[in-house]
């Protein structure tokens, strides 16, 4: 077996290792969103706290089911010899460089400020920070274009989950702007 092909079974084993840990994140979607068993009262379009994490968890098993189905065949025509199909064009290489290892750490690090971030500052806050972080991070240097893309994003994104989905994202330390955005929200009439 030459190097190549060994290194292509490597990279697929280790999708079946994140497709059975996406797995078990997905049944536990299932398995403990309500382990109390507490009463679960409809709200507006019959949706609950409950409804969310069971379509979220459904859908992550759904994608994760295609993507072990894709490797699955991917190993199959790797033993045989075969080159593994590749729908959107040959994968490019990883790159190994100290550069590229400090863009993969500062990315892990702002997606735990993030996660932090949002509870303490709020949704409407955060998110753009952390669009505007990732892309000065994985080399975009028009810092003004960035600017943009992470107000429109952030934005975009508030209006789905806290408009459409009417998630409750405002933080608890300082959130000027969720009040704002609600108010704005309001003056639309869609909500």
């Amino acid at each position: 077996m030459n190097e190549n092909l060994k290194q292509d079974l490597a990279e697929r084993y280790k999708d079946l290792a994140a497709v059975a840990v996406l797995t078990v994140v997905g049944i536990g979607g299932f398995l403990w969103i309500n382990p109390e068993e507490t009463d679960i009262y409809p709200g507006a379009g019959g949706l609950t706290w409950r409804s969310l994490p069971f379509i979220y968890s459904g859908i992550l098993l759904f994608l994760v089911a295609l993507w072990g189905a894709s490797t699955v065949l991917d190993i199959s025509r790797l033993r045989n010899w075969q080159r593994a199909p590749s729908v959107l064009g040959m994968p490019t290489p990883v790159s190994s460089t100290p550069v590229a290892q400090m863009r993969r750490v500062a990315a892990f690090v702002a997606i735990l400020v993030y996660a932090w971030a949002i509870g303490a500052f709020g949704f409407a806050l955060s998110t753009p920070v952390l669009l505007f972080t990732m892309l000065v991070v994985f080399g975009r240097r028009n810092m003004a274009e960035n600017l943009a893309i992470a107000v429109i994003g952030g934005l975009a994104c508030w209006v789905l989950f806290a408009g459409v989905l009417k998630l409750p994202l405002t933080g608890d330390l300082w959130d000027p702007l969720t009040p704002v955005l609600n108010d704005l929200y309001k003056m639309t009439g869609l909500r």
